[in-house]
């Protein structure tokens, strides 16, 4: 059924009559005529390799060494910690030798090397090879899983950004990575989705598309078929740890927004209002005997901040942004990454049976955790057995976090590529003050603590995590 649908498809591309193709000529003399005739496969083919060959110069490996943890085969436990090399995949968006790939790919990076795939040049076709060039981080978003790097030079190959608002269900695509390690490799499918938003309280939405993308692909683009960056090779979901036609790629418009920004100020200026949020469903809106099922519910407000001084209330429903309706979370979302911080944004909210419209001013929120990786990559320390790199809480990193309730204490600058998985995790700006009951004055005693624990105790760690004390259990029941 797959091979007739793109045998299909293909004929489409072409602009044949794929019924044309099943009538058969006179034995006599159409028999000449039929050995030359045009074959709408092969154009498509000639077709598909052509846009590759374009492609394909401007698609590269990333290949990271960091630090990561292995587990000991004796205990079960991470305590070893070495140097690990992977590989996945980026491409270049600029001739000037800016590259975007994933985030989760360089984010405890110690190196990062950049190597090409052999490009054919020439009416010979002769093969040009470029030795590896290191690469340096520009900047890295987390939220969206997108970073951009820099690698010297000018002349680069780079692909174009086509406009993902534009890109409908049912085009054909290409996405082109470097799954474990095979370079260039190219597989083809169609949009599955344009917009598909996994979670309703999701602020990001996906393209979703059958075209295979294995391990490796990460970073990679997926190209319309001029030739364009329709959007960024992000994660695939599935039950084997293998393709099942189920691949997400981050939308080009988003991608675009997001590098700009990386290499304008080296990470995203994201507002805040100062509220928490979720999309209105219909669940939610009968459970709360709301006045409508759509819309964005605020659910806190903080005081202090910008929409508590501005009237804003929980149980508000915000229904329009800068005059634009807003539906959901990542209209909500999008209005907010789309506005100047200092900005005053007008805010529409059904307050009971009331419409209310409220001034907000867009705040900068605090950047602990992106201020300790960049400030404190140096110092930092890996703690193997809970997958982090550590810094010493002292007068130094101190200013760099929100009014630290303690003095001593450790903080996770990064996480580190592990073989575990823990039932909660740490994250970047958390301050570990104690582990199981016991006091966390430094490093080596955080060490001490976690690596002396017998097996299959439990592992409860005390954090101060945006100003506030909380336990956060990593084993155990």
């Amino acid at each position: 059924m797959t091979i007739r649908v793109y045998l299909f498809a293909a004929m489409l591309f072409l602009g044949s009559n794929p019924l044309a193709a099943q009538t058969v000529p006179a034995p006599a003399q159409n028999q000449t005529r039929s050995r030359v005739a045009r074959n709408p496969l092969d154009e498509f083919s000639q077709t598909v390799q052509r846009l590759i060959r374009d492609v394909s110069p401007a698609v590269v490996d990333v290949v990271v060494q960091s630090f990561g943890g292995f587990e000991n085969e004796s205990n079960g436990r991470a305590n070893t910690v070495s140097h690990q090399t992977r590989e996945a995949t980026g491409v270049l968006i600029s001739a000037d030798g800016y590259v975007v790939t994933n985030a989760h790919v360089v984010l405890t990076a110690q190196r990062i090397q950049i190597r090409f795939g052999d490009t054919p040049a020439g009416p010979q076709g002769n093969i040009i090879r470029r030795a590896p060039v290191q690469a340096e981080i520009v900047g890295i978003d987390q939220e969206t899983d997108l970073a951009v790097l820099k690698i010297a030079g000018a002349g680069w190959n780079f692909l174009p950004f086509a406009d993902s608002s534009k890109l409908r269900q049912g085009e054909i695509v290409f996405a082109v990575g470097n799954p474990r390690g095979l370079e260039n490799s190219v597989s083809m499918g169609i949009v599955s989705a344009a917009e598909r938003m996994l979670d309703p309280d999701s602020s990001q939405a996906f393209i979703q598309t059958d075209a295979p993308i294995n391990p490796g692909n990460s970073g990679g683009p997926l190209v319309n078929t001029r030739g364009q960056i329709a959007g960024i090779n992000t994660f695939i979901v599935s039950s084997s740890g293998g393709n099942e036609g189920l691949g997400f790629a981050i939308p080009s418009n988003l991608v675009k927004e997001i590098c700009s920004q990386l290499k304008r100020y080296g990470r995203v200026r994201r507002g805040e209002l100062g509220v928490v949020v979720r999309s209105v469903t219909p669940t939610i809106a009968r459970a709360l005997s709301l006045s409508q099922e759509s819309g964005v519910l605020i659910q806190d407000v903080t005081p202090g901040k910008a929409a508590a001084e501005a009237g804003v209330q929980i149980n508000d429903i915000v229904v329009r942004v800068k005059g634009r309706s807003v539906t959901n979370l990542r209209q909500f979302s999008n209005n907010l990454f789309r506005s100047e911080i200092g900005e005053k944004l007008e805010l529409e909210v059904l307050r009971d049976s009331a419409r209310i419209k409220l001034e907000v001013a867009l705040q900068e929120p605090n950047r602990d955790a992106d201020t300790l990786l960049d400030q404190m990559k140096e110092r930092a320390v890996p703690v193997a057995r809970i997958g982090i790199l550590a810094v010493p809480l002292d007068s130094e990193t101190a200013a760099l976090i929100s009014e630290p309730r303690h003095e001593a204490g450790t903080i996770v600058a990064a996480r580190l590529q592990t073989s575990f998985i823990f039932k909660e995790e740490l994250e970047p700006g958390d301050v570990i003050f104690g582990i199981n009951g016991q006091p966390v004055v430094s490093i080596d005693a955080l060490k001490g603590l976690v690596n002396g624990l017998p097996e299959g105790s439990p592992l409860v760690v005390q954090v101060q995590r945006q100003g506030i004390l909380r336990y956060l259990v990593l084993s155990g029941d």
